[in-house]
């Protein structure tokens, strides 16, 4: 289980590194820092968010797959890993053509588009960075319907139903608002969620002691 873990461990440290430059924003004030730190932060996303998924091809292989599905599904869980990556970096990091300061409760940090709740006091924006818009985060969506998945796979299958409710669970927080109290949700049911796949890897691990 020690690849799974690992895969786990990247995916968190992906997330402190994304807590830690909000955090550290107005530290940093307005300029190439900040900017250079929010820009890793959505490279690190685009390219590591589906090393989730050998953590459920690896649940998967203990619980409900036999040897040769569980052999299947974990190639194809390390493929999506790659294809994934590269289009998370090629179609989504690339194209990425404005960062600009916001005010995110209070934190500076760099986003692809304001609104006027999300306007800083101190940045004078450009009318090409006030009409941009944010692109999709396909690579998550791509991620997370995978993960729904091979959850439910391995719900019908091994009857081990803590993947899937997690894992709808951060589903549904994709789909909440930015603004308002929709972050401080979010920010909740990616605890839980975290703290359920590693709940999850604990069990099945105890399965094979």
């Amino acid at each position: 289980m020690l690849l799974p873990a690992l895969c786990l461990f990247v995916v968190e440290a992906v997330t402190a590194f994304d807590n830690g430059a909000t955090v550290l924003g107005n530290r940093l004030g307005i300029g190439e820092h900040a900017q250079n730190m929010s820009r890793m932060r959505f490279l690190l996303h685009a390219t590591c968010i589906a090393f989730l998924l050998p953590i459920y091809s690896s649940i998967g292989g203990i619980v409900a797959f036999s040897q040769f599905g569980s052999i299947i599904v974990n190639l194809i869980s390390w493929l999506l890993v790659v294809l994934i990556g590269i289009y998370g970096y090629h179609y989504q990091y690339q194209r990425i053509h404005f960062l600009m300061p916001v005010n995110y409760f209070g934190c500076l940090r760099y986003a692809q588009s304001i609104s006027d709740s999300t306007r800083h006091p101190d940045y004078e924006y450009s009318q090409q960075e006030l009409s941009a818009r944010a692109g999709l985060p396909v690579a998550s969506v791509m991620t997370i319907v995978s993960a729904l998945l091979l959850s439910l796979l391995i719900g019908w299958f091994g009857a081990f139903w803590m993947p899937f409710v997690v894992t709808s669970i951060m589903f549904i927080a994709a789909g909440l608002p930015q603004r308002g109290w929709g972050p401080l949700v979010t920010s909740c049911l990616e605890v839980i969620f975290s703290a359920g796949l590693l709940y999850s890897l604990w069990h099945v691990s105890a399965l094979l002691v």
